[in-house]
């Protein structure tokens, strides 16, 4: 009998044990903030991104990956601006060069960034008339 309780105290060890990871991973995914995808379609420089807030609750980076990229030249190199907005200019926190699109994945990251309104801007990319488009943009916050 000794021996059938030591099993099923152990049985019920272990069960504790799964139930509280599975707990504690279901608190990291609920407290991650997230990401969205979109794509863009023969955008110039200029080119805003939707808004998004960031609450930085998880002090997670942000970053844009852009997939399946192309342009209507070789020498168009996407470049994206991160900004946060509010009243009067919005806060620049950098430039993220691409360095041309040829259907690769490439990822701009600004690191973990103060709560609130984000967007990126698409930045002079060498000339006025050059054109990028991406299939995938992943923004993570």
């Amino acid at each position: 009998m000794a021996g059938s309780v030591r099993r099923a105290l152990s049985k019920g060890t272990v069960m504790v044990a799964v139930i509280g990871t599975l707990s504690v991973a279901g608190a990291t995914f609920a407290y991650a903030e997230g990401a969205f995808s979109t794509s863009m379609s023969n955008v110039a420089a200029g080119f805003e991104s939707r808004t998004w807030k960031d609450r930085n609750s998880d002090h997670w980076r942000t970053a844009v990956e852009l997939s399946r990229c192309s342009s209507n030249s070789p020498q168009a190199a996407p470049r994206l601006g991160l900004y946060r907005e509010r009243v009067g200019p919005d806060s620049h926190y950098g430039t993220k060069g691409y360095w041309g699109c040829n259907s690769r994945k490439v990822r701009g990251d600004w690191g973990d960034v103060r709560s609130g309104k984000y967007h990126f801007t698409v930045k002079n990319m060498g000339a006025d008339f050059y054109r990028v488009s991406a299939r995938k943009v992943q923004v993570y916050y």
